[in-house]
Parts: C-alpha cells; structure tokens; sequence
C-alpha cells in the first residue's frame, strides 16, 4: 500500500487526538507548517493532564503528483482501527530483549545514573521522545521527593517535569503550606519519557522504567515522599487498592538500603484543574505530609 499524504487541515485534526506531530509531519504534503492550535487535554484515571503545547515542526516538502489521503487511510497506516490489530503488544511497548543495547549495571549515584537513563532503550517511549525527564530539583536528602505519573508534552521539550498548568498548581499548593519554590524538593515520575498523546503509561513501561525511580529513590534518600494520582500511588507503594483507599494515609516505602521512607498519596494537580472539588481533599493530605518528620 503506498503511503498516504495528509494536509495541514488533516495533520491537525489527527494531532488533536494525540498522534504525535513530529511522527505526523512525514505524511504532511502542503508546505504550510501545522496551524498553531493547542493540542487537546488527555487525562487519565490518575487525572493527569496536561495542555499540549505545538512545536513548530519543519514540514516535509509536497511530493510531486501526491494528493491527500482520506483520514481513515492514514489512521490506518499509522497503526490505529483495524490496522492495528495486527500488532502485537510486545511490539508496542517494550523492545525484544536481544535487540537492546548491553550495559553495564545500574549506577548507584545520581550524576552517572543520568548518563546511564539518557540513552534506555527498554520500551517503545525512547522512539518518540525528546529528553528522558530524570527529574528536578534538590538532589541531597531533600525533605520533599514529589512522584507524578509521566511526562507530558512541555516537559518532553524541557526535560523537566511538572511543567505547565498542572506544575504551577502544584508550586502553588506546596506554597501554600509554606514550601517555597527554592525548598529541597525533587521532582520526578514514575516514567521517565513521556507517552504519546499523554496517555497513561502501560505495564510494561511502567516495569521497565520502575527500577530507575527504585533507584533515583535510594541516591537520593527523601525525608518523604508525596505521590500525586493513583498510578503512582499504586506503583510507589506496590498495591492495587483503590485510590481512596490510599489517601488521606501515612505509608511507609521499605528501600532497599533498609530504610522507611513515609508516603502520603494526593491527586495530581491536573486531576484538581478538572476537578476543583477535591482541592479540600488535596490541602488535608498535604498537611498530613507536611507534619511528618
């Protein structure tokens, strides 16, 4: 089948329900870059969110005698609808392990562990990524360690997490129980690169970016921990119970070195945007967290 071609109308109708707009500017056929249009919200049962922001992206030159495909074709060809049952999930989400690059084993200190995680080939996310988002922040037994979900869009660019509307919510709920913006606070997810359309991350991108969090966790040995959503409540503290179930409550994480670190579980500050009726919720279970020692 020969490869469809998209116009920039097209281009941007698929790029508003999360196809990647790098991925889509090789079908692209006008010479007219993407319209500046804002990529739609994708949120998730954690309530993660964030609002896309566009890259202008160089658009691939029109090819001679070409004419733009019909939406359902280029779906198609990019592996969505019926297409993509032909796919299997390993392909998807995590590389055959004879294909991965050797390394050595896993750095036990924070500069090297970055170099290390800066070329991870374990899953799929490095095809589409920008940076690996190790995270930010105070890096010596800050008091504060924040876990989210994933990277989104912004963060992907800057290679930071929490940026955008979700991040400065979340500065303004730690300011608001007196953790100012230059406290010792790290800042990171429990994946690292960020999946496509911001959907949520899959298992198996979960368990191949899990033992980097284990060990960002160990280097730099929090005072506490603070998770935002249910995903990373349940991955940090290794239980499927139901968010509600998980907040509001002082955890202990058991690290490897022997220590217990405490945990308090929140919503994530996109959640809260879209649902502003659980900030009440939100403030109770940052004060839990800011009263432990």
């Amino acid at each position: 089948m020969s490869v469809p071609r998209l116009s920039s109308l097209q281009c941007a109708w698929l790029q508003e329900i999360g196809l990647d707009k790098r991925m889509l500017a090789h079908f692209l056929v006008e010479a007219a870059p993407f319209p500046d249009t804002p990529a739609a919200v994708a949120s998730s049962a954690t309530g993660r969110a964030e609002p896309a922001a566009v890259d202008q992206a160089a658009p691939v030159p029109a090819a001679e005698g070409l004419q733009a495909a019909p939406v359902a074709a280029a779906m198609a060809s990019l592996g969505m609808g019926v297409a993509a049952k032909s796919r299997t999930p390993a392909a998807d989400t995590q590389l055959p392990v004879d294909k991965r690059p050797a390394r050595g084993p896993m750095p036990h200190d924070e500069i090297a562990l970055r170099h290390y995680m800066s070329d991870c080939q374990d899953c799929a996310l490095n095809t589409a990524r920008s940076k690996v988002v190790f995270g930010g922040g105070h890096v010596e037994s800050p008091d504060w360690m924040v876990i989210g979900e994933a990277p989104g869009n912004r963060d992907d660019r800057e290679g930071l997490p929490f940026q955008g509307k979700a991040g400065q919510l979340l500065q303004a709920m730690l300011a608001a129980i007196g953790i100012r913006q230059d406290a010792p606070v790290f800042f990171t997810n429990i994946v690292k690169c960020r999946p496509l359309g911001n959907r949520p991350p899959t298992a198996d991108e979960i368990a191949a970016c899990k033992p980097y969090l284990m060990r960002q966790i160990e280097i730099i040995q929090p005072a506490r921990i603070l998770v935002l959503g249910r995903l990373a409540a349940q991955v940090v503290l290794g239980r499927d119970d139901a968010f509600d179930a998980l907040r509001g409550h002082i955890h202990q994480l058991h690290t490897e070195q022997g220590r217990d670190i405490p945990v308090v579980a929140s919503y994530h500050p996109a959640s809260l945007l879209m649902r502003p009726q659980h900030k009440i919720d939100a403030w109770h279970d940052l004060n839990l967290a800011k009263q432990l020692v």
